[in-house]
């Protein structure tokens, strides 16, 4: 797991923690952008993933308290496992990929972050506040987040050259507050009224 790489790259030399650093979503080599969403019902439980992500983001590596950047994910990146159901979940009674083919994260800060430093690696844990975009419709969203942040050096170099954050997230997307209303009873169902995501997010320093 990625996770656990870089849980493993921890040098041994002094570091400056401090100034804001931008970071481009990167996929870099076996390491994916990828998330996992999860709807639960009385009658089915569905298991997704999507993995069109692109965006860019800017961290406050001193505190952590600045952030901003937008993530964009493209709709029809998104998978179930059945193509016809993938029909279905792009066509106009759900998601409307014809209309609105990208979902939209504008981060606009973190709340409460918790930062442990070890050497050349911070783990933030955090509540990132921003502006959730789905279906046309915009509501602030809040997503628990873990940050792993790592300076470049000979280790980090095998993966990809420059500074790396790995964001791993944790939030749900109700439907309903989002004009998805799907057909007939389905919501409620055989959808779950909440949808629940777990995204993994790789940003490479520019």
């Amino acid at each position: 797991m990625l996770c656990r790489l870089f849980l493993l790259l921890v040098i041994g030399s002094a570091t400056v923690w401090a100034g804001d650093k931008s970071f481009v979503l990167t996929n870099a080599g076996k390491y994916r952008n990828q998330a996992q969403f999860t709807s639960s019902a009385p009658l089915e439980t569905i298991v997704g993933t999507a993995d069109g992500f692109s965006g860019e983001f800017t961290l406050d590596i001193g505190e952590f308290k600045r952030a901003s950047g937008t993530i964009t994910l493209q709709v029809r990146s998104m998978k179930t496992g059945n193509s016809t159901r993938d029909g279905h979940m792009y066509g106009s009674d759900w998601l409307d990929a014809n209309r609105y083919p990208t979902i939209a994260f504008r981060l606009k800060r973190l709340e409460s972050p918790t930062v442990t430093r070890d050497a050349d690696r911070a783990v933030v844990k955090a509540v990132a506040i921003g502006d959730f975009t789905l279906h046309g419709i915009t509501k602030e969203l809040s997503a628990d987040v873990t940050i792993t942040y790592l300076e470049r050096s000979e280790k980090t170099r095998a993966i990809i050259e420059g500074d790396l954050a790995l964001v791993q997230a944790n939030f749900s997307v109700p439907l309903a507050e989002f004009g998805i209303k799907g057909k007939g009873t389905l919501i409620g169902s055989r959808v779950g009224e909440k949808i629940t995501v777990e995204a993994t997010l790789l940003g490479v320093s520019k």
